[in-house]
């Protein structure tokens, strides 16, 4: 293995461990609101939500991926005063973007309510979330230059404090509002307000780290020989907005999907003759189940994050076959991650949201259909990820907008169904299906890499099948003798061990990809020892 996908892989790690902490905190946030405030008021809390994790998909990967492929294709030619200039116009442009977008979410509450077809009670929510633009875009300027300079801790650590602070300040809005007797609705708005307090913290953690880093920076740009900067304020926000838009659009997949979901699925449930109370409560199962989906796309994201700049890099070098290198284990992260997480999530639906949610366990069957999305959603992160390090950043932009419709016209059609919210798990499944597709289609074109079937794909499979048909009857034989909370956590348990076994058995994984994570390497030795290990 590289040293090049060894610094990839480790960085996707600590990106993949910071948001792993950051979504079980957002997790604990979800499940006592839920509590405080039922199905309806997360329902009034959802309904916006997509402008939350759209922004947060601008903060995590947008602005991030396009700071730090031009300052990591910068630092290759050791031009670290670019890099730097680079990083402060973004800085002061992503400042100006901010206020505009929170003056249109606070002042402009009433008409986006119009135009997305929200209940009018949203708008508390909408307000909650005003603030939070401005430092979602300084947190996306400082994490894209530490990560244009490979080095991730700083990315992870924000992310942790982001949503500690936005757990602390959302659940002590909602909880005042509520013990004043305010309603759901203002509870949701307090709730919202989590998401500034969390930009808030994440911007100070960001800027402090800078500051401790800033001698050693201008230390660097003091020594570089570079000539003469021509860089203008003016053409480097038109480079950023250029890129970063389509980077920002492909990186929310999944906030894209869900605002299809938050402008459909309440209207098409109300044209079917639900109440706007009754269709706001099953919206918010919606909520509950993706509570569960968004934490493997932690991993997912983290892997976008990665390599993108490690693409650029080996096109910048003009390296083929590290580049095939790269997508190819991309392509497998992907994978590997996304098989199980979909079965696990499938088979244990309404145990885990029994286990989380207690009384408010409605929506398993939206989870059980939503979770199969993730093997999709994944590798579409995935090929969107090597699409943008190539420079084909309007390819995952066009086939987003193309899957997007795909899940509208399902959504339309299924919801006002028997169906019901369900229709709209199926457009998932449906939109993120063809989005994957399309963008492994143009990751072939434009690269010449092909999936290998037989490698890639089939033991993966083969161990996820063999895994789901062993937490399935291990909950069940447990569920006889014990409750459902350790029946559930020992069948996770029980299928993590399991499919891992079976990827060592398959001889899918091997020497070289322990090497990659911490500590790896004594487990291969182990293995090793064992002959469950090859080389």
């Amino acid at each position: 293995m590289s040293e090049h996908a060894k610094k990839f892989v480790k960085g996707a790690i600590i990106l993949s461990i910071g948001g792993i902490i950051a979504k079980i905190l957002s997790a604990f946030f979800r499940i006592p609101l839920t509590h405080l405030i039922g199905d309806t008021g997360l329902g009034y809390y959802q309904m916006p939500y997509p402008i939350y994790t759209l922004m947060i998909a601008v903060s995590y990967v947008g602005i991030p991926s396009t700071v730090s492929k031009i300052v990591s294709e910068k630092l290759v030619h050791k031009k670290y005063k670019e890099a730097h200039k680079i990083f402060q116009y973004t800085f002061l442009l992503l400042i100006i973007i901010g206020f505009l977008a929170s003056s249109l979410m606070f002042f402009g509450a009433d008409w986006l309510i119009k135009v997305q077809g929200w209940v009018p009670e949203s708008k508390y929510a909408l307000w909650g979330l005003a603030l939070a633009p401005i430092f979602i875009g300084m947190m996306g300027a400082f994490r894209g230059y530490f990560q244009g300079m490979q080095d991730m801790f700083p990315t992870a650590v924000s992310q942790i404090i982001e949503n500690f602070a936005r757990v602390i300040f959302g659940l002590g809005a909602a909880y005042y509002f509520m013990q004043a007797g305010k309603g759901v609705a203002l509870a949701a708005g307090g709730a919202a307000f989590g998401a500034a307090a969390g930009g808030i913290a994440g911007t100070a953690i960001l800027a402090a780290i800078y500051f401790r880093k800033r001698k050693g920076l201008l230390e660097k740009i003091s020594r570089s020989d570079e000539k003469e900067l021509k860089l203008s304020f003016l053409s480097i926000s038109k480079t950023i907005i250029y890129i970063a838009f389509p980077v920002s659009v492909g990186a929310a997949i999944n906030s894209v999907m869900n605002w299809v979901d938050s402008a459909l699925v309440v209207r098409r449930l109300i044209d079917a003759g639900a109440t706007n109370l009754e269709a706001v409560d099953l919206f918010g199962q919606i909520g509950k189940a993706s509570t569960f989906v968004n934490i493997p796309l932690t991993f997912s994201m983290a892997l976008v994050v990665g390599i993108v700049p490690s693409i650029a890099e080996a096109v910048e070098k003009k390296n083929n076959k590290e580049l095939h290198d790269k997508i190819e284990l991309g392509t497998r992260f992907a994978i590997l991650l996304g098989l199980p997480s979909a079965a696990g999530l499938a088979v244990l639906a309404q145990p885990v949201m029994s286990l989380i949610y207690g009384k408010f366990d409605a929506g398993a069957d939206v989870l059980a259909l939503m979770s199969i999305s993730l093997i999709f959603i994944m590798l579409g992160q995935a090929f969107t990820g090597v699409l943008q390090g190539m420079g084909q950043f309007y390819i995952p932009v066009i086939n987003l907008f193309i899957a997007s419709i795909g899940k509208a016209v399902v959504n339309y059609t299924l919801v006002a169904g028997p169906l019901k919210v369900n229709g709209a798990a199926i457009g998932s499944i449906i939109g993120y299906g063809i989005f994957s597709l399309l963008n492994y289609l143009s990751v072939k074109k434009h690269s010449g890499y092909k999936i290998d079937f037989s490698y890639v794909i089939l033991k993966p499979v083969i161990s996820t099948v063999f895994m789901t048909a062993t937490t399935f009857y291990f909950y069940k034989l447990l569920h006889r003798f014990t409750g459902n909370s350790i029946s559930t956590l020992c069948a996770v348990g029980v299928g993590v061990l399991v499919y891992g076994g079976m990827l060592i058995l398959t001889g899918y994984l091997k020497e070289e990809d322990f090497k990659m994570i911490p500590k790896g390497e004594k487990v291969a030795s182990i293995l090793r020892k064992l002959n469950l290990l090859k080389n």
